[in-house]
């Protein structure tokens, strides 16, 4: 009676290159390849180059806030003049009128929701509309945002697949 050899389990640290035209397509094809079989679990360590417009934004924003941006002088003036006016008030109303913006553009709101939900990589359910109105409704988790061309890139984790989407496309998210 011959013992049958008792499989071990062998981590590999490699670097792939995968051409395709954006680096979000790229993903999504090393994604494929990688949701075979015979790999058990995987981590996805550098490379994704997805989000970065969105991070120099935020940083803008912030610095735009606290009034550091490099915008001239006299723009920066009737803020300094409003806070020295009312040195009763707190401060912070640069600030406040920046949230009331945010408020005021849907858009914006939208996508920084999307941010936030990828950023702590909670699971969603999204609701999509294709074409010919056919709906889907997509267990998933976002791995990027592009605000700058309105593309949303998740992972549906029944199918194991990454999907890229327009925002157009999504009639709704909730959070599992």
């Amino acid at each position: 009676m011959e013992k049958e050899p008792q499989k071990r389990k062998f981590l590999f640290n490699v670097d792939i290159m995968i051409e395709e035209d954006t680096n979000g397509r790229a993903l999504e094809k090393l994604l494929q390849l990688l949701n075979s079989s015979s790999v058990e679990d995987y981590q996805v360590k550098q490379g994704i180059e997805l989000g970065k417009k969105i991070e120099v934004a935020l940083k803008q924003a912030i610095l735009k806030d606290k009034g550091t941006s490099s915008a001239p002088d006299a723009a920066k003036q009737p803020k300094e003049a409003s806070r020295t006016e009312s040195p009763g008030k707190p401060q912070g109303k640069a600030h406040d009128s920046g949230a009331q913006a945010a408020k005021d553009d849907p858009h914006r709101v939208i996508w920084e929701q999307l941010q936030q939900l990828k950023e702590s990589n909670k699971l969603i359910r999204l609701t999509v509309v294709k074409g010919k109105g056919v709906k889907l409704s997509i267990p998933c988790r976002i791995l990027s945002t592009d605000p700058s061309v309105g593309n949303v890139t998740v992972y549906h984790v029944d199918e194991k697949k990454v999907y890229l989407f327009k925002i157009n496309e999504i009639d709704d998210f909730t959070a599992d």
